[in-house]
């Protein structure tokens, strides 16, 4: 679909974000739990509304006034979708009959802990990460062993990951890009974690739910398209909350790498008993999303780019903020020259310059996120502009020192 260029534009101006509407239904630390004045850059979710091809798809689905129980393997129409994205942008083909939907990624993330391990397994995940790896596990009743990664290209320190392996070690996670770091893996850095996996057989557990928000010249290289052997021990989550919006739909997806592993996935996510899974509607959108959305996320990762920009520029500048150069996701996640703990840094922010901003703490991100801070930028420049002017015109580098 060829889309005209001032269209494309206008789809993220400073216009087409409603502050009123997000005031009512942003939650997760963002606008409807802040007070009115308050400028949040903090969880990882756009300010822009959806593609109009998807809220179109979502009126006529429901304008026939019917919401049957769909199928409990998920729908075909979204199976093929997502068999379809990965095939043509990530140059994976994996079956419709192997892919999994499932109510958001974070759900897929412990559905696949749960199927893979038992109580005393281990698991070898990065640090810093999304707080979600580790609660996945836990809550599987296997143990999290951590393995810092080199913040300037979120790679594992080889030999240490190779050492943190014994015969507990089921499995690794590996998150890429990398929240909070913003940063994409290497292909070579993937074929060295698949050749450790394959080596002391090893299950391999990839969120890609950033894999779409990659900034020109890089490119993004999933684990399982690098070798036949690393994607027969590869299960890839994602959905659609980072790269088209639909985080309230809350709909996301495993790629099994098999019939067998499909179906004790799907024994796992217990979506047979009909007391889980993810509604129709919701699938109904994401096809959508996948099917005739392209050109929207091609804009909307334009408009990252220009942020990006700006984000890093205004970093550069302030005294406070070592400046990081993220390559993906719309996440910048500077070093602060404090001698305070990020989360008093982010409360001196939010109380002096009113801009909520994530703490790099061990709750989020675990312990090697401690003395940065995480910044959003999926808004307007309009809005991204007045929050790093009132930082600026706080004066926070002398409050915070």
């Amino acid at each position: 679909m060829q889309i005209p260029t001032t269209y494309k534009q206008n789809l993220f101006d400073d216009k087409s974000v409603n502050i009123n509407t997000l005031r009512e239904r942003a939650y997760n630390y963002r606008w409807a739990t802040l007070d009115e004045d308050v400028i949040p850059l903090t969880a990882a979710d756009p300010d822009f509304p959806i593609a109009e091809e998807i809220r179109r798809a979502i009126s006529d689905y429901s304008r026939a006034g019917y919401f049957s129980y769909g199928p409990a393997e998920g729908l075909p129409v979204f199976r093929e979708a997502v068999s379809d994205w990965y095939e043509r942008e990530k140059n994976i083909w994996c079956s419709p009959e192997h892919v999994l939907p499932v109510n958001s990624a974070a759900q897929a993330l412990y559905i696949t802990a749960r199927h893979l391990l038992r109580p005393g397994d281990e698991v070898i995940i990065p640090n810093p990460v999304d707080f979600l790896f580790r609660k996945s596990i836990e809550n599987a009743g296997a143990k999290v062993v951590t393995c810092n990664v080199n913040k300037d290209t979120a790679e594992f320190d080889l030999e240490e990951l190779e050492a943190a392996i014994n015969p507990k070690t089921k499995a690794i996670f590996i998150c890429n890009p990398n929240n909070p770091l913003g940063k994409l893996l290497s292909k070579n850095h993937l074929e060295s974690i698949g050749k450790l996996a394959c080596q002391y057989n090893l299950s391999i557990v990839s969120d890609e739910i950033w894999a779409d928000i990659v900034y020109t010249p890089h490119t993004f290289h999933s684990i399982s398209s690098l070798d036949e052997e690393f994607a027969k021990r590869t299960y890839i989550i994602s959905g659609l909350s980072k790269n088209f919006g639909l985080a309230g739909l809350r709909v996301g997806y495993i790629l099994a790498p098999g019939e067998a592993a499909y179906k004790a996935l799907y024994e796992s996510s217990k979506h047979a008993s009909t007391a889980y899974g993810v509604s129709t509607i919701s699938q109904i959108a994401a096809a959508t999303a996948l099917n005739d959305c392209k050109y929207w996320l091609d804009a909307f990762l334009e408009h990252l780019t220009q942020m990006r920009a700006l984000v890093l520029d205004f970093l550069d500048k302030h005294p406070l903020f070592a400046c990081p150069n993220p390559n993906s996701t719309y996440l910048a996640f500077p070093t602060v020259q404090s001698k305070y703990h990020s989360t008093v840094i982010t409360e001196k922010i939010h109380q002096q310059a009113r801009v909520a901003l994530i703490p790099g703490a061990v709750n989020f991100f675990e312990s090697q996120s401690e003395g940065h801070i995480r910044i959003c930028y999926a808004t307007s420049r309009e809005i991204l502009t007045e929050a790093f002017e009132r930082i600026n015109t706080a004066n926070v580098f002398k409050i915070i020192q």
